[in-house]
């Protein structure tokens, strides 16, 4: 009769795997320790995953789409903000800041709890090349997308190429993320003022001089072009 696997196994692997990924990468991590750091036997890893990689590719995967989710769920809240204060763009910047800051927090959390994926998916080669640059074309062009929402909105100054903004963005960001690679939990550095910084230097470029204030009609024609390669 087939063993069946133990309720709640698969999770404990991935939290196991992800310490051990973090802790050694790829390459230095072992099956043996995963399971040992989950309470259970190398025979249960076999159960749920064909390797780590597999367990690897799993977080990853799940990794993005949590990103994308975060990103979703920041943008319902950001048009939130910019309903309940129509007509006033830029006299709130301090208050969106700081609501934007608690959005994006989970986000930077995420990269600080998968500060492992970057490394290995750099050392990978082709294996992983597609998964990192496609999750990254997505990103740049719903941030693209947003910022020239802004602008016909009157939120963001209109002479800005989206696409440019977009590039500052993602790679601060990935910036951030390239910059926890090897940091131990006691070197987690404050991550809320980090953002809070970065967003901070963001609406101060983006935002409209008020005699400079442009139609939203005229913004709105300058939309981004398709996803930069």
């Amino acid at each position: 009769m087939a063993r069946r696997p133990t309720p709640g196994a698969r999770a404990a692997l991935l939290e196991a795997a992800r310490a051990e990924f973090t802790a050694h990468g790829l390459a230095g991590a072992r099956v043996e320790d995963v399971a040992h750091r989950a309470g259970l036997s190398k025979g249960a890893f076999y159960l749920h995953f064909r390797s780590k990689e597999e367990a690897f590719e799993e977080l990853v995967h799940r990794l993005f789409g949590a990103l994308k989710e975060q990103a979703a769920r920041r943008q319902e809240a950001e048009d939130r903000f910019v309903r309940e204060h129509r007509g006033a763009p830029g006299a709130h910047v301090e208050q969106q800041i700081e609501f934007e800051c608690a959005q994006d927090l989970e986000t930077v959390e995420s990269l600080w709890r998968n500060r492992f994926a970057l490394p290995i998916l750099d050392a990978a080669g082709p294996r992983y090349a597609g998964l990192l640059s496609g999750f990254r074309r997505g990103i740049h062009a719903l941030v693209a997308r947003r910022i020239a929402d802004r602008q016909a909105g009157g939120w963001a100054r209109p002479d800005l190429d989206p696409e440019v903004v977009a590039d500052v963005v993602v790679g601060t960001y990935e910036g951030l993320a390239r910059r926890l690679q090897g940091l131990r939990e006691d070197e987690k550095p404050d991550l809320a003022a980090w953002t809070r910084a970065f967003l901070r230097l963001l609406y101060d470029g983006l935002r409209v001089p008020p005699r400079h204030a442009v139609p939203a009609t005229h913004a709105a024609r300058r939309r981004p072009r398709g996803p930069s390669r």
